[in-house]
């Protein structure tokens, strides 16, 4: 396996990636990756735990910090000038026998961010690899947070944070979920 046969392989993931917009589009699904920056902004997160090297499925990494618009959500590349970098970590993978250098991932909910290894989990994707080793730093959040959300999804994420937030609601009946599934409810 050489360089070339991963640029090869970049150019397949760059046209999926174009695919997959146009079938957005159409769809009205978004291909946006989150960005940890605004989840962290709107569900308000605060402490965080070390929770050590850990197998994490790959289909749960939703975001990015930092990069969440370098990606699909499917971390397909988005651009060309990406070739470089990703052709040359796809090599070295299939050079070291597939394995990757754990990733470094927050943790939200069930969704995970990555913080550290965006195109090894671009890789580990287009490989179809299921878990990828990843060290995980965990933040605590009252918001049900799943791998399946979408961006717009946020907003309500948001108003339910707020809602916890100004009734306490949480603290005083811990087994009540009143989130909503549509804004401004």
């Amino acid at each position: 396996y050489n360089f070339q046969m991963a640029v090869n392989d970049f150019q397949s993931a760059r046209l999926k990636a174009g695919i997959q917009e146009v079938l957005a589009r159409i769809t009205g699904r978004s291909t946006q990756l989150l960005s940890y920056e605004e989840v962290s902004e709107k569900l308000k997160l605060r402490a965080r735990t070390e929770r050590g090297i850990q197998h994490i499925p790959v289909n749960a990494i939703v975001g990015s910090v930092g990069r969440y618009t370098d990606f699909t959500r499917n971390f397909l590349p988005r651009s060309d000038s990406d070739q470089e970098r990703w052709s040359r970590v796809k090599a070295a993978f299939m050079e070291s026998g597939a394995s990757l250098p754990p990733i470094e991932v927050y943790k939200v909910g069930e969704a995970y961010f990555v913080v550290d290894g965006n195109h090894r989990v671009s890789i580990a994707r287009e490989e179809g690899m299921t878990s990828i080793e990843a060290r995980v730093i965990e933040f605590k959040t009252d918001i049900p947070l799943t791998p399946n959300i979408q961006p717009d999804d946020l907003i309500i994420k948001a108003e339910y944070a707020d809602f916890l937030e100004s009734t306490h609601i949480n603290e005083t009946r811990p087994n009540v979920d009143l989130s909503t599934t549509s804004c401004c409810q």
